[in-house]
């Protein structure tokens, strides 16, 4: 599938004043960053879509609410199959979590998203 490239602010990627295009297991970690932007419950057309942001907050977080919180919002994406591996990087100063990921595709594909920011 082919859609528009959105850059790490979330703002349309121009290139030369043209609209940039992705697809392939890009486009399926634009997808993922997108659904983990999402703060669940947030979009009324689809209420259940996102991750819960208010458990990456506080003192008595556990890493393994977390990482089931990721995983649960990565597999919203249906080309999903599996999550291999999740890394949380800290920002203590700007009060930012910051998570990447591999995943595999249903079609055996490789998907890495390095930088995806939770909360901040």
């Amino acid at each position: 599938m082919f859609t528009i490239k959105l850059d790490d602010t979330g703002d349309i990627a121009l290139q030369s004043g043209q609209l940039q295009m992705i697809s392939g297991p890009d486009e399926i970690a634009q997808s993922c960053r997108l659904i983990l932007g999402v703060q669940k419950g947030e979009w009324f057309l689809n209420p259940e879509l996102g991750i819960d942001h208010k458990k990456f907050l506080g003192k008595g977080v556990s890493r393994d609410e977390m990482q089931d919180e990721i995983i649960s919002g990565l597999l919203q994406e249906p080309r999903i199959q599996s999550v291999d591996a999740i890394e949380f990087s800290f920002n203590r100063q700007l009060r930012q979590l910051i998570v990447s990921f591999t995943a595999t595709g249903t079609n055996g594909e490789v998907i890495t998203m390095e930088g995806v920011e939770i909360g901040g």
